[in-house]
């Protein structure tokens, strides 16, 4: 089993080089198949096995809002396994001023949350960049959530992503992220070798023009949570 030294000397190798080749490549270029080779990497470096999307079925699917549970630090790096194609991750801020990953986050114009102090005010331009993002034709995934889940059950879901799904009449497209979180936990710092899985759901289209724009995000949310508790089992 890979000791936790190996795994961080794993993330700074294929970080590194990942890196590397982001400041070779010249501006306006596209940089997502760099990630999504480095990552891919690093987890099988760490002893994940990954199963997912093929590309094709991946730039098949029109512009949308991907919505998934969120499980573990491992998640993210298993969207970049599999997505080579325009997707906007929306992201903690203070990981835009991290070595390494903050670079790729801001060059690839993924989007900021902000936390704490004044975050209500600051946050007020997610909404904006999603739309950007939409008009781009990219795709947006978030993690409805919020923040990662300490004990491996869903939780409720934040209401942002269905408003913009229903204001900008995009899909949501549900998704299952299995594995991730038997992998590395929240309250841990091991990767724990093991599968883990990206398992693309059927769109949900959002209301056209609801009366009660706020009752339909709520439908649209819970419609999107039961598909992913589908998929993965759950029972509750």
């Amino acid at each position: 089993m890979p000791t936790t030294i190996h795994n961080i000397s794993a993330f700074l190798k294929q970080a590194t080089a990942c890196l590397r080749e982001y400041k070779a490549t010249p501006e306006g270029k596209p940089t997502q198949a760099i990630k999504q080779l480095y990552s891919r990497r690093f987890l099988q470096d760490v002893g994940i096995e990954i199963e997912g999307p093929t590309h094709d079925e991946i730039a098949a699917l029109p512009p949308a809002i991907f919505v998934a549970n969120h499980a573990s630090m491992l998640d993210a790096l298993l969207i970049c396994a599999f997505f080579d194609t325009d997707l906007r991750i929306l992201a903690k801020s203070g990981l835009f001023r991290a070595p390494y990953i903050g670079r790729i986050l801001q060059r690839e114009k993924h989007i900021r949350v902000y936390r704490g102090k004044n975050a209500h005010d600051r946050n007020r331009q997610i909404r904006d960049d999603i739309g950007a993002a939409i008009a781009e034709g990219a795709s947006v995934f978030m993690f409805p959530e919020g923040t990662r889940t300490p004990d491996g059950a869903m939780h409720d879901f934040k209401l942002g992503a269905f408003f913009n799904a229903i204001q900008m009449q995009v899909p949501i497209i549900p998704v299952a992220i299995h594995g991730t979180f038997e992998a590395m936990p929240k309250t841990g710092i091991a990767i724990r070798p093991g599968k883990c899985k990206l398992e693309l759901l059927a769109p949900i289209a959002p209301p056209m023009n609801p009366s009660d724009e706020r009752s339909a995000a709520e439908t649209l949310a819970l419609d999107t949570k039961k598909a992913v508790e589908a998929a993965l089992g759950s029972k509750e």
